[in-house]
């Protein structure tokens, strides 16, 4: 005789001291696990993918830019949801004659405080040669060093 008795979430074999087990009740048991963990690990509600766990594992990437003299850039091993760019030891913006000169920025992939960029993995950083609308992007100035925050 076949099991007797089920176990009460997955309907598996639970037999009694006098149930013969049969081959069928443990292909049919084997059947229903592989069936139940199967959608389990496929569930994307409840499990992160590789991008994901990398988020989780390491959401911030610190960076150390050295500035050019010019426009430059910087690319990651991710496309970054956020970045902060700023100048060591320098203030956010300072003033310089009648304009502003800029030394920290924040960009998205959607928009940017203006003078750095995200487009994908690709950060870029402006080194403004003169003023445009009183501002000066001073984001990759020859020797000065930055701090780049990306957030995945």
């Amino acid at each position: 005789m076949a099991s007797t008795n089920r176990t009460e979430h997955l309907g598996l074999c639970s037999w009694l001291e006098t149930d013969k087990p049969k081959r069928t009740d443990f292909v049919s048991d084997n059947a229903i696990i592989d069936s139940v963990l199967g959608l389990h690990v496929a569930n994307s509600d409840i499990h992160l993918d590789a991008d994901e766990k990398a988020r989780v594992g390491e959401p911030i990437k610190l960076s150390t830019l050295y500035g050019t003299g010019s426009d430059t850039s910087l690319r990651l091993n991710f496309s970054p949801k956020l970045v902060i760019a700023f100048k060591k030891n320098s203030p956010m913006y300072e003033s310089s004659g009648n304009n502003i000169k800029i030394n920290a920025a924040v960009a998205t992939p959607g928009g940017s405080t203006g003078g750095v960029t995200v487009s994908g993995s690709l950060i870029s950083f402006t080194q403004s040669a003169s003023p445009s609308d009183g501002k000066l992007y001073n984001l990759s100035e020859q020797y000065a060093e930055y701090t780049v925050v990306s957030f995945r």
